[in-house]
């Protein structure tokens, strides 16, 4: 089987590197590719696949990967073999080849599963089917797990900034021993702590009305989390 990336961005660029690594065959036209690979942005997809169908071939396999989109996104005039398949990793930049034990979600033509399998265990990860409904839900999940957490210490970061605190002083005592009690433990409701985690109900609502002044939508992100602890943990 000879592979096309289409779209030299981080992702495409390491799925590029990946397939050589383990020698798989690379090839640089549409029409003498066997699967082809779109890793554009989510918002091009349509339009690359549009720009591709001529030179497609009936048994030709077309490959996005992206969370949100389901496999029918790449609906053409051409092919019927379709296949959505996302890696649940944050990629900051390309890289020689996939880390181990990242976790892959297959949907799409079922007949493909088998082949898609054998890849991503050569590429030493792990994969699942999902539905095509389930796929919102799931990057949405993608996006609270990897970029939010990120978000949180951004708006952390201001905030000491405001109390004129250094913030690579908190990161070494606080935040760093965090990230590594995170990447040791499953199961992130062992390590939550905080005001509403002991029902601090007088502390939560005076910190609301102090953010409030300073901003007002961190002051309702840290309410709407703050409910979801107490209503949930």
């Amino acid at each position: 089987m000879k592979h096309l990336v289409v779209g030299q961005g981080k992702l495409g660029r390491t799925i590029l590197n990946s397939l050589e690594r383990i020698k798989y065959r690379i090839c640089h036209t549409v029409e003498s590719a066997d699967i082809v690979w779109i890793t554009v942005p989510d918002s091009a997809i349509r339009s690359m696949v549009k720009q591709l169908e001529k030179d497609l071939k009936p048994d030709t396999v077309l490959v996005h990967c992206s969370g949100f989109f389901p496999a029918s996104i790449l609906k053409n005039q051409k092919t019927d073999k379709l296949v959505s398949l996302h890696p649940a990793y944050s990629f900051s930049r390309s890289l020689m080849f996939f880390p181990h034990g990242i976790f892959w979600t297959f949907q799409g033509r079922e007949s493909l599963f088998d082949y898609f399998k054998i890849l991503v265990e050569k590429w030493k990860g792990k994969i699942a089917k999902i539905e095509e409904n389930q796929k919102p839900l799931y990057h949405s999940a993608c996006v609270f797990a990897s970029n939010f957490p990120v978000i949180s210490l951004i708006i952390a970061k201001k905030l000491f900034e405001q109390c004129g605190i250094d913030y690579e002083h908190i990161f070494k005592g606080l935040v760093s021993p965090l990230c590594e009690k995170v990447s040791k433990n499953s199961v992130p409701e062992q390590l939550l702590t905080g005001p509403a985690v002991r029902r601090d109900l007088d502390t939560i609502l005076k910190e609301i009305e102090v953010l409030k002044e300073k901003d007002e939508n961190i002051s309702e992100i840290y309410r709407l989390l703050s409910e979801f602890v107490l209503q949930n943990m």
